[in-house]
């Protein structure tokens, strides 16, 4: 068999990488760490059910509580991520863009809660409406000692649903950045004493592009809401 002649290569084609990420420990300083568990723990009440996407409710997907009330950890934290914004499109290797929003949730997940695989960009209507999620992030804490387990941020490899990913554990006071069209879920989370206080607490964010007719940022944050 000459060379011409020889069976085509049964070589798996290579895999693609994981989506890019970055972990930035230390995000906020002691006390404004410590201030907003304290207004998480004593909004306990204020938590609902978490949706998806704002719009739907299916805990097979996701369970989860949440708040969309920061209270005054609210302006430190769009500070905080608008200082970074530069940072976080380089890391990312991001086109650069000017942030039209910024949307942040409060989630609390307790003994079993999760979230099923899925990527935080809209499309169709929704898109129209909401425009476009470029960055999406979340911030870590909880009360110590920590008292439950599980709970990572999983990102899959491009076109890999069930092979090929990589685990984040929701370290204390540690903000984790990726691009909003990954594939990603949250692992079950094991907190046997299903105390609220026990949680795994997060909040999530998400940088949005301006679209043609919307304004971008100004030097305060402006329309950053």
């Amino acid at each position: 068999m000459t060379a011409s002649q020889e069976p085509a290569s049964s070589a798996a084609p290579p895999r693609l990488p994981p989506p890019p990420y970055r972990v930035y420990p230390d995000f906020l300083r002691p006390a404004e760490h410590a201030a907003l568990l304290a207004w998480a723990l004593d909004n306990q009440a204020r938590f609902t059910p978490a949706l998806l996407k704002g719009r739907l409710l299916d805990p097979k997907v996701r369970l989860a509580l949440s708040l969309r009330d920061l209270g005054p950890s609210d302006p430190i934290l769009r500070e905080r991520l608008l200082e970074r914004l530069a940072a976080l499109v380089q890391d990312l290797g991001i086109t650069p863009f000017a942030p039209h929003r910024i949307e942040l949730e409060l989630a609390a997940h307790n003994h079993g809660a999760h979230f099923a695989a899925h990527v935080d960009t809209f499309t169709g209507e929704a898109r129209a409406k909401t425009g476009d999620r470029i960055i999406s992030g979340v911030y870590y804490f909880y009360r110590k000692p920590r008292s439950f387990s599980g709970g990572q941020l999983r990102l899959h490899r491009f076109g890999e649903e069930n092979e090929g990913f990589v685990d984040i554990e929701p370290a204390q006071n540690s903000f984790v950045a990726f691009p909003s069209w990954a594939m990603h879920e949250v692992r079950p989370v094991c907190c046997p004493s299903q105390d609220f206080a026990d949680s795994r607490f997060a909040v999530n964010c998400w940088f949005y592009r301006a679209r043609t007719g919307q304004a971008g940022q100004s030097p305060k944050g402006g329309s950053i809401t």
